[in-house]
């Protein structure tokens, strides 16, 4: 007879074993299965696994409203549009982290320019749910690890003088951990591949007209426990266009303004988002950010960014005021370090 099992975030727990630490843990999934569905909570959304994958990454990103169709953020088109790291001339190493009430990201981004041959990019993402204590009629005996980690890796190239086109390829991985004498809990390892793929086209126009495509997160099912029981990644459609505004350069000599606008939906084209942002760039050193992101989730609602470059090193941090983390008085919070060289 099949074990009854509770599914969350991608988690799976045979409820025969429940005790207080799994009680736990369904608390804490619960929250990320809230925190990580940026789109409007409907339909299909309960039977994706690996729903970490649609939280945004990086400070640049967020603070633009998530607009990642049209992005050239260096490093973390890695995780948005991969043709946007097409255009990169220099080599790039990024650090980026994020806070919300559910979980730590950490997240390494790796980006180089490889001549004519194009550009290639490499990223390490790493999601800590935190411990939760293990205990018996004794005392704490053990903890649970519950963790989501991503490794990727992205080519992208110019085709011609207006068009840009990028893959990534990315092993995907939820893991529950334990330590100490865990024999009642059910841990494991599930693991699968996805990829994103994306292009960029710029116009000649005197406000660089850019219309961006990308397909995220396609791939195999994400099998926990047999095939049977497997979820499919939250694969997404992402269509945007952005804009230079030319008048502000004129207005305000050294400065840029960049408007974006995109509609974000699931494969089956029943469930659209929208999201739109701006950033301001004042003489290529500070960079004032707003965004919005329509629908439920952690990174949904306002957010405005602030960026900082000088020489080879830079500095972003957003904040989002929407979501399941502000609601708990916490809202999510995201720092990026860029070194170019």
């Amino acid at each position: 007879m099949r074990h009854r099992l509770s599914r969350v975030h991608g988690f799976v727990v045979r409820r025969s074993s429940v005790s207080r630490a799994i009680g736990a843990l369904l608390r804490t999934t619960l929250a990320v299965t809230a925190a990580a569905a940026p789109l409007r909570a409907q339909g299909g959304l309960s039977t994706e696994g690996a729903l970490f994958l649609l939280v945004p990454v990086g400070a640049r990103t967020v603070g633009s409203g998530q607009t990642v169709a049209t992005g050239e953020a260096g490093s973390e088109s890695l995780w948005g549009n991969p043709a946007g790291i097409a255009r990169v001339t220099r080599p790039e190493a990024a650090l980026l982290y994020s806070k919300t009430v559910v979980a730590d990201g950490t997240v390494l981004g790796l980006v180089y320019p490889a001549g004519k041959a194009g550009v290639l990019g490499f990223g390490a993402q790493l999601y800590d749910y935190g411990a939760q204590d293990f205990t018996d009629q004794v005392g704490t005996i053990g903890q649970l690890l519950p963790r989501s980690i991503v490794v990727a890796a992205t080519y992208a190239a110019t085709i011609g003088t207006s068009m840009r086109a990028g893959v990534t390829y990315k092993v995907v991985q939820s893991r529950l951990d334990c330590t100490g004498p865990c024999g009642t809990v059910s841990t494991f390892n599930a693991s699968t591949n996805g990829l994103d793929a994306g292009v960029q086209y710029e116009t000649k126009r005197a406000d660089s007209l850019t219309f961006g495509f990308v397909l995220r997160h396609l791939g195999l099912k994400l099998q926990v426990n047999d095939n049977a029981q497997s979820d499919p990644l939250p694969a997404r459609v992402h269509l945007g266009v952005s804009a230079l505004v030319p008048a502000m350069a004129k207005a305000l000599p050294g400065a840029e303004l960049r408007w974006a606008v995109e509609i974000v939906n699931r494969t089956s084209l029943n469930d659209p988002a929208f999201r739109l942002g701006a950033e301001l760039g004042l003489q290529k050193q500070l960079y004032l950010r707003a965004g919005y992101a329509s629908g439920t989730g952690d990174a949904t609602g306002p957010a405005i960014g602030l960026g900082f470059v000088r020489g080879k090193l830079g500095l972003d941090f957003a904040r989002v005021f929407g979501g399941f983390s502000s609601d708990a008085g916490q809202p999510p919070t995201y720092l990026t370090l860029r070194v170019s060289w």
